[in-house]
């Protein structure tokens, strides 16, 4: 039989009123993953909830996602901040170089559909996804396959073209990505010592490695298959240009002035745009 969706859930605090954070950790497998979910006062998880999924190799406690978790809460929002495992069991904080990197988006989508099943577990009337920068371009690719999400929020999402990923690398890394990428496609089950996302000289699958410099074009952003809403920081250094980038159809929110990390009151300008799309009759 199969093992029971939920190994536990863990009460950190519960503040005035009755809002709350909760660590959550579920056990589906043989790795055991990790959540931080934040209800407003009176409500539970039954009155819905918007699973966020984090950027590259972070986690739910990174800066912009617990303070976007407390600024949809100050709104009326419950969400959920998930973090992904990406190969690693019992994963709490910022994802380390130094082990093996053997994971896929595949794995992404899977684990948030397990989180999604969780939440139904619990009652949750409507989910609805949030993705932010790399979590947001991720979201964006398999939001379509997620028929229980209700409405999907891309917030600065790290959409990127075959080319643009090679500035990127040669920008970050000093030697172009051409050759890495041909060289990972000869052996795609081998491991080997490379460049890879903000990791110098990290232990890679080279399967991995390929999926991680995969193009996720910014049409996606008009393809996930239910109602939309892009958050664009006006002054995105890691997606520069991403309002003339998207399709014309999707007309994003742009907070102008906010880096691609929202710090201070931009947090806030952002949270309102997106408690305001999540409430939306």
């Amino acid at each position: 039989m199969r093992k029971p969706l939920c190994l536990a859930l863990f009460l950190l605090a519960a503040v005035s009123g009755g809002a709350h954070a909760e660590p959550v950790q579920i056990k589906p497998g043989l790795q055991r993953l990790n959540g931080n979910l934040e209800l407003p006062a009176g409500k539970t998880a039954a009155d819905g909830v918007v699973l966020i999924v984090h950027g590259t190799l972070s986690w739910h406690g990174q800066e912009t996602i617990a303070t976007l978790q407390k600024n949809l809460k100050a709104r009326g929002v419950g969400s959920l901040a998930i973090t992904l495992s990406l190969g690693v069991d019992d994963r709490q904080r910022t994802r380390q170089c130094d082990v093996v990197h053997d994971y896929a988006i595949a794995g992404a989508k899977r684990e948030v559909g397990l989180w999604l099943e969780w939440l139904a577990g619990q009652g949750a009337r409507t989910v609805d996804l949030l993705g932010f920068s790399r979590g947001g371009a991720q979201v964006a690719s398999f939001a379509p396959e997620l028929a229980r999400a209700r409405r999907v929020v891309l917030l600065a999402p790290a959409f990127a073209t075959a080319d643009e990923q090679a500035e990127i690398y040669q920008r970050a890394f000093g030697h172009p990505l051409a050759p890495e990428i041909e060289a990972a496609r000869k052996q795609p089950l081998q491991k080997r010592t490379i460049d890879f996302l903000t990791c110098k000289q990290a232990p890679v699958l080279n399967a991995t490695f390929l999926d991680g410099y995969a193009e996720v074009r910014p049409s996606l952003a008009a393809k996930t298959g239910h109602p939309t809403l892009v958050v664009v920081a006006g002054k995105d250094e890691v997606v520069p240009d991403l309002s003339a980038k998207l399709p014309s159809e999707v007309k994003p929110v742009v907070i102008d002035g906010a880096s691609h990390f929202f710090l201070d009151l931009y947090g806030e300008e952002a949270a309102d745009a997106i408690a305001s799309f999540l409430k939306k009759e």
